[in-house]
């Protein structure tokens, strides 16, 4: 492999992504990368044991064990993995980090009633060519309106917005359905703080424990808002119960708003029921 430069250790600075948590940060830490580098992909192996190289362009990562396979493509900034969905039921895959950041905020949306990943295969006929396009989400919101969603990077958009001649054929096949389209770059899904306040609070489903939740469910003044310090004051300065409170957010039972930053002025109101 003459090309192919010796191996470097990296470490990995996970504390700006705007998912990133303490339990996060405490198990990345620890991590550092060892890589042959190339100006392409890179193939990342979780796990004890290292990757066997393909040809010149592949590179062998070796890292802390784990048992999951990452590939990054550097030119997008992409990682594909799982993520456990709460409108869902079910770990849905994605791509690219940019997805994933969508359905965390798509489960947390109080307007999204329910999403649905990869939901069908639009198909039509081009000068007798048959062209197929699959959206990323099918969203129905809350009351009703359907919006078929792609997640995009802003620079990829920039260098094709016609997404390769496709996209008002894309729009039209939608609106045949009764739906819209839409494009969301990284512009719309990581618009701060409405981003980490997603991530936060779906984190919080954690706390809610069958200790945690008849306390804090007690706090609360049946039909009325009330802040979050106040709910504070009343239970008490139990992390866990600020987190159970959050958590009730993430399965509906309360609301927020989730365009300003969590802290104790932020109003908790009555939402539907878990």
């Amino acid at each position: 492999m003459a090309d192919e430069l010796e191996p470097t250790r990296w470490h990995f600075d996970y504390s700006r992504h705007p998912l990133a948590t303490p339990g996060l940060l405490k198990i990345h830490a620890y991590m550092h990368v060892t890589c042959r580098v190339s100006k392409d992909y890179l193939l990342v192996n979780k796990g004890f044991r290292a990757m066997n190289p393909k040809d010149k362009k592949v590179f062998r990562w070796e890292v802390a064990p784990s048992c999951t396979q990452i590939s990054i493509r550097l030119s997008y900034r992409s990682c594909s993995g799982w993520y456990q969905s709460l409108k869902c039921g079910v770990q849905l895959p994605f791509e690219s980090l940019l997805e994933r950041d969508l359905m965390v905020l798509q489960d947390i949306d109080p307007e999204v009633g329910a999403f649905a990943l990869k939901p069908e295969t639009l198909i039509w006929s081009d000068g007798g060519r048959e062209l197929r396009y699959t959206p990323d989400f099918q969203v129905i919101t809350r009351n009703g309106r359907v919006v078929y969603r792609e997640a995009m990077s802003q620079r990829k958009l920039d260098a094709d917005p016609s997404l390769k001649g496709r996209r008002s054929r894309i729009t039209e096949a939608c609106a045949l359905r009764g739906a819209s389209f839409e494009i969301w770059t990284e512009t719309e899904i990581r618009k701060q703080p409405r981003l980490a306040n997603c991530a936060r609070i779906r984190a919080a489903v954690a706390f809610l424990t069958p200790t945690n939740l008849p306390i804090v469910r007690s706090g609360l003044a049946a039909g009325r808002p009330v802040s979050l310090g106040a709910l504070q004051a009343a239970l008490g300065q139990n992390p866990e119960l600020v987190g159970a409170l959050l958590g009730l957010v993430a399965v509906g039972e309360l609301t927020l708003d989730l365009n300003a930053a969590i802290g104790a002025d932020t109003e908790l109101r009555p939402g539907g029921c878990i």
